[in-house]
C-alpha cells in the first residue's frame, strides 16, 4: 500500500471541497444471479480412473461416501491425505466408501509423485474435464465432501483439528456410530 504524503491529502480534501457537494449516486447495479450450488451430488459427472480402469463414479451412488478433492501439488492436501486415510481405517469396514479425486490440473508426474508419497490405495478419479470442481468446488482445495446415500452432502475446505473432528463427527452421525 503506497502512503501519501499530508500535504497531497490536504490538496486532494481541498479540491474536493471546492467541487461542492457530490453528485447523486446512481442506483447500484444488479448483478446476476449466480447458479446456486446443487445439493445432491451427480455421479454422473465422468471421472477418469486414475490407477483402476474399471472404476467408475457412479458405483459410489447410493452409499455414504467421502470424497477427498485435491491437488497432489497443494502442502494442505499433502497435509489432510494421511488423516484421510485413517478416517478411512476407521470407518470403511463400518460402511463408508472413499474416494480421493484429484483436480483436473494435476499433471500425471503430479499425480504419480503423490501416489508415490502418500499412497492413494482407494478408489482414485482425476477429474480431467474439471466439471466436478466446477460444480462443487470453492476454488480451493482440498476439498472434502460427505455424501450420503440420497446424494446430499456437506463440505468442508479447512483442514485444521477443529474441522477434522466435525467431518469425524458427522461420519458417525451418518453411519450411526456412537
Amino acid at each position: 500500500m503506497r502512503i501519501l504524503p499530508l500535504a497531497v491529502l490536504a490538496s486532494l480534501a481541498a479540491i474536493s471541497f471546492a467541487q461542492g457537494p457530490a453528485a447523486p449516486v446512481a442506483a447500484p447495479v444488479t448483478m446476476a444471479a449466480q447458479p446456486a450450488k446443487p445439493t445432491k451430488m451427480d455421479f454422473s459427472i465422468p471421472l477418469k480412473p486414475i490407477k483402476q480402469p474399471d472404476l467408475s463414479f457412479q458405483m459410489l451412488r447410493n452409499r455414504w461416501s467421502f470424497l477427498f478433492y485435491f491437488s497432489p501439488t497443494c502442502p494442505h492436501c499433502q497435509h489432510t491425505f494421511p488423516i484421510v486415510k485413517t478416517m478411512r481405517d476407521k470407518y470403511e469396514k463400518k460402511g463408508m466408501a472413499y474416494a480421493a479425486i484429484v483436480t483436473g490440473y494435476a499433471s500425471p508426474e503430479d499425480i504419480k509423485m503423490f501416489d508415490a508419497d502418500l499412497n492413494i490405495d482407494m478408489m482414485a478419479f482425476q477429474d480431467d474435464t474439471k466439471k466436478l470442481g466446477q460444480v462443487y468446488g470453492t476454488g480451493s482445495v482440498p476439498l472434502m465432501l460427505l455424501v450420503a446415500p440420497d446424494g446430499t452432502f456437506q463440505s468442508w475446505n479447512a483442514s485444521d483439528s477443529t474441522t477434522m473432528a466435525a467431518i469425524d463427527a458427522a461420519i458417525k452421525k451418518g453411519l450411526k456410530i456412537k
